[in-house]
């Protein structure tokens, strides 16, 4: 590797855009609050055909569970 490529490197280890940075924290965020929406949509449907109380309390306990982490996930 020559010196050129070395430093660019260097540079862009030490001196990393903010804004990249935010960027992809930001992609990372809405890909999971994306994904807790589809996982709360489906568990929704799951208690609506389920025939077992049991069940369907289990399932609620889940959905109550991934509402809260939705919710510090659009918190922050």
């Amino acid at each position: 590797m020559n010196i050129e490529n070395l430093f660019k490197k260097a540079e862009n280890f030490f001196v990393l855009d903010k804004n990249t940075k935010e960027e992809k924290k930001e992609k990372k965020k809405e890909k999971l609050e994306s994904l807790f929406v589809k996982k709360i949509a489906n568990l929704k449907k799951k208690i609506k055909k389920e025939n077992s109380s049991d069940d369907k309390k289990k399932l609620k306990k889940q959905l109550g569970i991934l509402d809260k982490f939705l919710e510090k996930i659009e918190d922050k």
